[in-house]
């Protein structure tokens, strides 16, 4: 017996993917994907245009609802989750105010850099556990008064990504903790912070934001203009949603203090449930919000996860990626081959930090860059897709150390965590068992689940993962590999240590080369 359908949809940076979830079983129905166009007019920019993004949500939405092959009164909940930061505004008609600016932007580096000489960053860090990065909402709208002040003149609602897009749904302007938490807010209090606006030099700014809701709060409904847009059907409940990695871990059921998840994506993030804030190290890594008066301390590496497989692929892998396969037969392949060749092929040791944002955790460095030790002429394209893995893995053992907070179990989602390998590397680095979610796009699983409890089908979150959160087999750790990357890890960590003034260094040789242009 079938049972109701929960829409999930995940606005990405890269991809909107929707999914109908089976609301008895958490088994996905169907799922539809769109790419999630963006513009890049200067360097370092990124922007989305609002209305090419909704119209790629309400297309994703009409696609897996034809092919469920059910009819959208069947589904009785809709839930929004979205990548955090950057900078959504409408004007005093609700209209978009231009471009939205996307987390990844780094037009406010130069801004960032004079925080950080002053003194700023650790402030701010002080009073929201969130080591600024040049995407966030404060960081922007201080980039704003700098460098376009107009935009305070014209701007009437400032939101983020699944704000924006609920908007879109309902016609309510809102927020809810989880991305309040990455505007930043007071994270103690779980508030805004009026003291936050006014280091920023925005303290009008605060007057732009729209009420906060507890995460998973019922928002709205769907209007008659999104279900002419969506095919959803007038009156269908929608909650408020989650930011893109409170989703994730609400969607593997990490609910409680100790549970982790770790997202091998286009970022690797490896998020732990915490029931107090959990500031240490400082200035390294995220704090956000989870419902139920909970935390989540997030130490990622942007840009560090298969972003780097795929670097590798377009790189150095041409006898693949020119052989015809599908993309699901290339990987298999890959998987097979890269399977066949000794743990730390040629004793190379890869660094994850190719995003040009640098290295955001254990430590934050955005002069980091990747590399690549113990190259020789016997090392394979293949041997250095094995190496990538190997590297993440590790960044993955980094990252966890330095939390000051136990950790009980991790949970493996992500795309990356599609391959039984990086999954067995993972557990093997991490010398301990890992759970591996049956539903992949567990980011909207987690919103699905936060519109089922939005809704009454499910009590509270925890019955809702009791139902929904569904486990295969976990990774279990080979003993024989435990060892070599134990042994690994302690000169991945000291070449890390090593670099870090070469990475210094390097930067400014390239600043002064610029300044001669």
């Amino acid at each position: 017996m079938t049972g109701p359908l929960l829409l999930g949809i995940d606005k990405g940076t890269t991809m909107t993917k929707a999914v109908l979830f089976d609301g008895r079983t958490g088994m996905a129905v169907a799922t539809a994907r769109r790419p999630t166009p963006s513009f890049h007019p200067h360097p370092d920019w990124h922007e989305e245009d609002m209305d090419l993004t909704w119209a790629g949500v309400a297309a994703a939405v009409r696609n897996v609802i034809e092919r469920s092959g059910r009819p959208a009164s069947d589904i009785v909940g809709v839930g929004v989750s979205g990548h955090m930061g950057g900078l959504w505004a409408l004007d005093r008609d609700g209209k978009p105010l231009g471009r939205a600016i996307a987390w990844p932007d780094g037009r406010a580096s130069g801004l960032l850099e004079d925080w950080r000489r002053t003194g700023l960053v650790d402030k701010v860090y002080d009073i929201c556990g969130n080591a600024p990065i040049p995407g966030i909402p404060l960081v922007l709208l201080a980039y704003m008064k700098r460098h376009a002040p107009e935009f305070f003149e014209q701007a009437a609602h400032v939101m983020l990504a699944k704000d924006f897009i609920n908007y879109r749904l309902t016609g309510v302007m809102a927020t809810d903790e989880s991305d309040l938490s990455f505007f930043p807010c007071d994270i103690r209090e779980r508030v805004i912070s009026k003291e936050l606006f006014e280091l920023a030099g925005v303290p009008e700014a605060m007057k732009l934001l729209p009420p906060v809701m507890r995460t998973g709060e019922l928002l709205g409904r769907i209007t008659a203009e999104a279900a002419a847009a969506t095919g959803l059907v007038v009156g269908t409940p929608v909650a408020g949603g989650a930011g893109d990695a409170v989703a994730a871990a609400i969607g593997v059921g990490a609910l409680r203090p100790g549970q982790a998840v770790t997202v091998i994506g286009t970022s690797f993030m490896n998020n732990l449930t915490v029931d107090h804030p959990v500031l240490e190290p400082r200035g390294v890594g995220f704090l956000f919000l989870m419902p139920d008066g909970q935390w989540q301390r997030l130490m990622s590496n942007t840009g560090g996860g298969s972003l780097c497989l795929k670097w590798v692929l377009d790189t150095f892998g041409a006898a693949h990626t020119s052989s015809g396969l599908s993309d699901d037969a290339l990987y298999a392949r890959i998987e097979a081959e890269a399977r066949s060749l000794p743990a730390l092929p040629s004793g190379l040791l890869f660094h994850p930090y190719l995003n040009t944002s640098g290295m955001s955790a254990p430590r934050f460095d955005p002069a980091a860059r990747a590399s690549i030790f113990g190259l020789d002429a016997s090392v394979s394209p293949m041997a250095l897709m094995r190496s990538v893995m190997e590297g993440v893995a590790l960044s993955m053992v980094d990252c966890y150390s330095a939390i000051d907070a136990p950790v009980t179990d991790i949970r493996l989602t992500g795309g990356g965590a599609r391959s039984a390998l990086w999954r067995e590397i993972c557990a093997a680095a991490m010398g301990r068992p890992l759970l591996t979610p049956e539903v992949e796009e567990t980011g909207a699983l987690g919103v699905a689940m936060l519109a089922a409890t939005a809704i009454g089908l499910y009590p509270d979150l925890p019955a809702a993962a009791q139902a929904l959160v569904r486990f295969g087999a976990p990774a279990e750790p080979d003993a024989r590999l435990v060892d070599i990357y134990a042994h690994a890890f302690p000169v991945f960590r000291n070449l890390r240590e090593q670099l870090a003034p070469l990475w210094a260094r390097r930067a400014a040789l390239l600043e002064a080369d610029q300044s001669r242009i």
